[in-house]
């Protein structure tokens, strides 16, 4: 069929469970953008006007259907006063030996801010905002929300976390009540800037996380306010999860996403298969291309292995071309672009 819709309106059918001209595609490519301005990782880490023309420029060659605005996961935990590295050569993280939250008694002293006007997070809705203002009339544009469970684990690191959980939960709940109160002004933020979805990282949600049902109580009822808000906004709810075995059930039960993002089989599924005969007909799956071999195969592998995924998920819509994570910040980019001119051949 020739391709004569544009992205909004093919990732739009898709949404709605029909097939169109063919499927949409979004590579997820974001530290990798960087390349194609000639931009270190910390100048795309900290500058926005360069992160939106990286993301902007590099969707010019690559040709995703969706904008995904992303920066790095470390950009909620930065505002609450976590010290952030900023490498020139790798993704942005927390100094590790320096978490913000050293004992349980440390959960109590978190604040609330306005995100705003607090340095990474006013950033990265500025970057949001150039892309919009570029790009939004013809492609969705993704904005992105890291859950409260992922936010506290970046300022306390995630085996003392899962270990205070179960010694100490209800300093952990205080500081979850406090920076689900944040997330909620971030989140109608995105939503007031006019992004087409919000999507809640719930990376916890996985048994490589922690249990379902302190998933649950940890942090499904905190993300179901923020699911709230995208929803009366009127914007599309996204869920990226891209844990092992994740907790699709849950998730839906509590966020309810239009949208999944996920990268291994849910854990209450054998196979690929059943993921689409159980939840590809009513929530459109996103994924799951690996990310190591969009690292180490050819491009030529890699479109190949997307036909195998478009056979697999494709049929009957409900499916956007994509890989389980990020796209690797240090590959190739020739094969982000195999994803799509995959999608364009099928």
């Amino acid at each position: 069929m020739k391709e004569n819709l544009k992205p909004k309106e093919r990732v739009a059918l898709a949404i709605q469970g029909k097939e169109s001209d063919r499927v949409p595609v979004c590579t997820l490519s974001v530290g990798i953008t960087r390349k194609v301005i000639g931009i270190s990782f910390s100048e795309f880490s900290i500058n926005p006007e360069l992160a939106a023309d990286a993301l902007i420029y590099a969707n010019h060659i690559i040709g995703d259907d969706i904008i995904f605005s992303f920066i790095d996961l470390s950009v909620e935990a930065g505002d609450f006063g976590q010290e952030i590295v900023y490498p020139e050569n790798t993704t942005a993280h927390p100094n590790y030996d320096n978490p913000l939250i050293k004992t349980p008694d440390d959960y109590e002293k978190l604040k609330t801010f306005n995100p705003k006007i607090s340095p990474r997070m006013s950033n990265y809705l500025k970057t949001t905002r150039l892309i919009i203002e570029r790009c939004g009339n013809e492609y969705p544009v993704v904005s992105f929300v890291y859950g409260p469970l992922g936010v506290l684990g970046m300022m306390r690191g995630a085996e003392s976390i899962y270990n205070d959980i179960l010694e100490h939960p209800e300093k952990v709940k205080t500081a979850l009540e406090i920076v689900t109160e944040v997330l909620k002004d971030y989140t109608q933020a995105q939503c007031d800037l006019g992004v087409t979805a919000v999507c809640i990282d719930t990376l916890p949600a996985a048994i490589s996380g922690v249990s379902a049902n302190m998933w649950e109580e940890f942090e499904g009822k905190y993300v179901k306010v923020l699911g709230d808000i995208i929803k009366n906004s009127g914007c599309v709810v996204a869920n990226h999860g891209c844990g092992t075995r994740p907790y699709f059930r849950e998730v839906k039960k509590w966020l309810n996403p239009t949208i999944v993002s996920f990268a291994d089989v849910p854990n209450d599924c054998l196979d690929m298969t059943e993921v689409k005969d159980k939840y590809g007909k009513n929530v459109t799956l996103m994924g799951a291309v690996s990310t190591d071999i969009l690292y180490y195969a050819t491009p030529k592998e890699v479109i190949e292995e997307c036909w195998r995924q478009i056979d697999l998920f494709g049929k009957d819509g409900h499916y956007i071309l994509a890989p389980g994570c990020e796209f690797p910040p240090n590959g190739n980019i020739a094969n982000a672009r195999a994803m799509v001119v995959a999608s364009k051949l099928y």
